[in-house]
């Protein structure tokens, strides 16, 4: 069966206490990578190693240079085109009362892992990226930056390309803090991070001194897909198939693309076969093609069925399947407005619904010890 998740820490409603924004969004304090050093200690993103238990990458201080607190402007360019983004620290207070709204179920074990991580300084940072119906100061600030000195130029992994630039500090600052601090944020990617960050921010006592490091991207500044579900095998595919077709409408596929132009893609049994829902949806979360398909179908399965969240490739899937005798589950994104909606009617999906990529690279910044 899925593992169990819970929705994320503070889903509550209730309006800002401030109209002005200012108590919301700080600047970062914080150590940049220095730039010699950023070959060893900038790579993807090291989440899921902290969650498991396994060693998290040590921490070399003398990688990083001290930087007083600051926004920045951070632009990732890769293969598929260029997103950037505004670096700044957002108050825990705001995840509580509806500022910054998410839209994922966590994991508790994986949250505890990271909050373990979370707890030590100094520390590699996870920014967590988030998305808001961008102001005229950011998208100026956004569309200015690039004819400005980088504070860092930083290649990553995967042909990915790294550019940092430090907003000074003045009206500028103080203007963007204000536009960001009044807009609304949904969580893209981090919602365990969050819940981590939550957790060590309430067991210290709701010390002021903590925050969330995130990367505040424009509505239109990443881009979205999904998760797909591997039902590890050896599974019965005669009872997949019969709780498939008790609430959903099964019909053969030639290849993966037909399957998902109209619903759900399955490969049973080498076969393909499109899944759309056989009745009539329920309204937000629990009407989406994910959620129907925990909770009528891998919810269901025997205890110890082993349900992968994967963003593998299709064909390395089928591999695997084809050796254990399981089953894959191709599953198309929900719309962003859809996603939106349900941040906003406080609702949450199943964990690793969404992918929200691409993901900020990570040992750019390191948190201070007196962060």
């Amino acid at each position: 069966m899925t593992r169990a998740s819970a929705p994320l820490a503070g889903a509550t409603r209730t309006r800002p206490t401030t109209a002005g924004g200012g108590d919301v969004v700080r600047p970062f304090a914080g150590w940049l990578v220095r730039a010699e050093a950023a070959a060893e200690e900038v790579d993807a993103m090291s989440e899921v190693a902290v969650a498991v238990r396994s060693a998290p990458r040590l921490v070399r201080p003398d990688a990083y240079e001290p930087m007083s607190p600051a926004l920045y402007v951070y632009r990732q360019s890769t293969p598929h085109g260029e997103h950037t983004g505004i670096v700044c620290d957002l108050r825990p207070e705001a995840f509580l009362d509806g500022r910054v709204r998410g839209h994922e179920s966590v994991q508790p074990d994986r949250v505890e892992g990271l909050a373990r991580y979370l707890a030590t300084v100094p520390q590699r940072v996870e920014l967590v990226s988030t998305l808001h119906r961008a102001g005229p100061v950011v998208r100026t600030t956004l569309a200015r930056a690039p004819a400005l000195p980088a504070a860092r130029e930083v290649d990553g992994p995967d042909g990915s390309h790294h550019t940092i630039w430090r907003i000074p500090g003045g009206p500028l600052t103080e203007a963007l803090c204000r536009e960001l601090g009044t807009a609304t944020h949904y969580i893209a990617d981090g919602h365990h991070r969050v819940a981590a960050s939550l957790k060590v921010w309430a067991r210290s006592g709701r010390d002021s001194s903590h925050s969330v490091l995130c990367v505040a991207y424009p509505l239109d500044g990443l881009r979205l897909a999904s998760f797909d579900r591997r039902v590890a095998g050896p599974i019965d595919s005669a009872l997949v198939r019969g709780l498939l077709e008790a609430h959903f409408d099964i019909r053969p596929a030639a290849d993966t693309r037909e399957a998902l132009a109209s619903g759900i893609g399955v490969n049973l049994d080498g076969r393909w076969y499109t899944a759309t829902c056989s009745a009539g949806r329920p309204p937000g979360s629990a009407g989406l093609d994910v959620s129907l398909l925990h909770h009528r179908v891998l919810d269901r399965l025997p205890a110890g069925t082993k349900v992968e969240w994967t963003r593998a490739p299709i064909e390395a899937l089928l591999a695997a399947c084809a050796a254990d005798g399981g089953v894959l589950i191709v599953l198309p994104p929900p719309t962003l407005e859809t996603v939106i909606a349900i941040a906003d009617a406080g609702e949450v999906v199943p964990a690793k619904s969404t992918f929200f990529s691409p993901k900020p690279g990570s040992g750019i910044f390191l948190r201070a010890p007196s962060a």
